[in-house]
């Protein structure tokens, strides 16, 4: 009889992986989607088809370039070995400020909520003040460190699960074939332009698809079980989003749908009632608001790790007594405040919809350069023969292909500030190099 060792008993399988990889992708940023999707109309679920594929390739290629090199850092590392110092400082950046600006995205999704309590708040100045009230809130909830402000991560995953699922599931007996096909292109543009900004909008719910490729260390035979967990958590994580958001476009009518600050809520209330509305908008604002505090310490993390680099000023690394680096949390703070100031709108969906494509934009560079640094890693380790240097290949090129169209689908203003960011960081590498100087360390990879 084969003897199990204990470290492996205490090893995931394929069942353990799997729901770990579909919690990660399921966050409370899924909640405004159904309003943002409406609006384009029911040719989105082409978008979502072209997402789900692509994000699977990006998703299959980050699981075996983690597997070939286990590196802390993740794709931040994986760029910097393939490109040199300089892409991995400006994947650093791009990685960092998708991370802050999808925390607002959480945050204005929470007050939309909110405003179904209280309409003062989709006025744009309260509703603006209330978000940075917030905000500050959980900045001082976090400096308490990650224990204390993980402890309620749980239970806001189960009021996101209950209200998505719920809505998702129970939805279909109400739904309307009819009112659900009644806008299949609400943009006024081609459908191919739809279809591509539908695809970049859908990539938000599958953002951090990342952070499911665990290290091979916690797994049982991680060459099969990381792969088979990864594409199975995502089918489960797209059968939720789609289920919920197509429910939700034929439960809720188009022209209210498109301007609502709360579509789950409204979804419910038109199958349960007024009551349902309110308890859903209630676990909604728990989900949304409750993962925060959770998410600042995360985000933190990146620059806290470049500035141990190099790459990053050293107040990012300097921390707290709780182990939690405050002056960073500070400064993205003041950041994310600008960030609600500047996009504030009477239409919170339309708010919520800049921001994401800003985070969108800012985290597509930094998948492409892990994409493409999968194939340069396999060649540098002699392994860029076989069937698997074929898949992988494929996959690298199905990955780009999609990054590329929803890079496209972002709009014209997303672009343009994406290649200002780009722009931004290439003397912003002189300060780094001049900082490695003085330490000592090379700056210069000539022979």
């Amino acid at each position: 009889m084969e003897t199990v060792s204990a470290s492996s008993a205490h090893k995931m399988g394929v069942v353990a992986l799997t729901l770990v990889t579909a919690s990660n992708m399921m966050g409370s940023g899924v909640f405004m989607l159904p309003t943002n999707l409406a609006g384009v109309g029911y040719i989105s679920l082409w978008g979502w088809l072209f997402t789900i594929i692509g994000v699977i390739a990006i998703a299959l290629v980050f699981a075996k370039t983690s597997l070939l090199t286990p590196r802390n850092g993740g794709i931040v590392a994986y760029a910097s070995d393939a490109f040199g110092p300089f892409i991995g400082f400006q994947t650093t950046v791009c990685y960092w400020i998708s991370a802050w600006v999808g925390n607002v995205a959480l945050l204005v999704a929470g007050v939309g909520y909110l405003s179904y309590f209280f309409p003062e708040l989709t006025n744009p100045s309260f509703g603006c003040i209330a978000a940075i009230a917030i905000l500050w809130g959980f900045v001082l909830l976090a400096s308490f460190g990650a224990r204390v402000a993980g402890r309620a991560q749980s239970f806001t995953a189960s009021c996101m699960l209950l209200v998505v699922l719920g809505v998702g599931v129970i939805g279909w007996f109400w739904f309307d074939p009819h009112m659900f096909t009644q806008v299949y292109n609400g943009t006024g543009k081609s459908d191919s332009s739809a279809i591509m900004a539908a695809a970049s909008i859908a990539l938000w719910g599958f953002l951090g698809v990342e952070s499911a490729v665990v290290s091979s260390g916690q797994v049982k035979d991680p060459e099969r079980t990381v792969p088979k967990a990864t594409v199975y958590g995502l089918l489960i994580a797209s059968v939720c989003y789609v289920g919920s958001c197509s429910v939700i476009m034929g439960l809720v009518p188009h022209e209210e749908l498109i301007h609502s600050a709360a579509p789950f809520a409204d979804a419910a209330r038109y199958m349960f009632g007024e009551t349902a509305g309110n308890i859903a908008s209630a676990l909604s604002i728990i989900a949304c608001f409750g993962s925060i505090s959770g998410w600042l310490i995360l985000q933190s993390e990146g620059p806290r790790a470049g500035a141990a680099q190099g790459l990053f000023p050293q107040f990012f690394a300097d921390v707290n007594k709780n182990d939690v680096p405050m002056k960073s949390l500070i400064f993205t703070g003041v950041l994310m405040s600008i960030v609600l100031m500047m996009t504030a709108s009477p239409n919170l969906a339309k708010q919520f919809e800049i921001i994401i494509l800003m985070s969108v934009f800012a985290s597509l560079l930094p998948y492409m350069y892990a994409l493409i640094s999968l194939p340069i890693i396999m060649v540098s380790k002699k392994l860029n023969r076989g069937r698997t240097f074929m898949f992988y290949s494929v996959m690298v090129v199905l990955g780009m292909v999609y990054s590329i169209f929803a890079l496209l689908g972002s709009g014209s203003d997303s672009i343009f500030w994406g290649i200002v960011m780009m722009m931004i960081t290439i003397p912003m590498f002189s300060f780094v190099a001049a900082g490695k100087s003085n330490k000592g360390e090379k700056v210069l990879y000539l022979k």
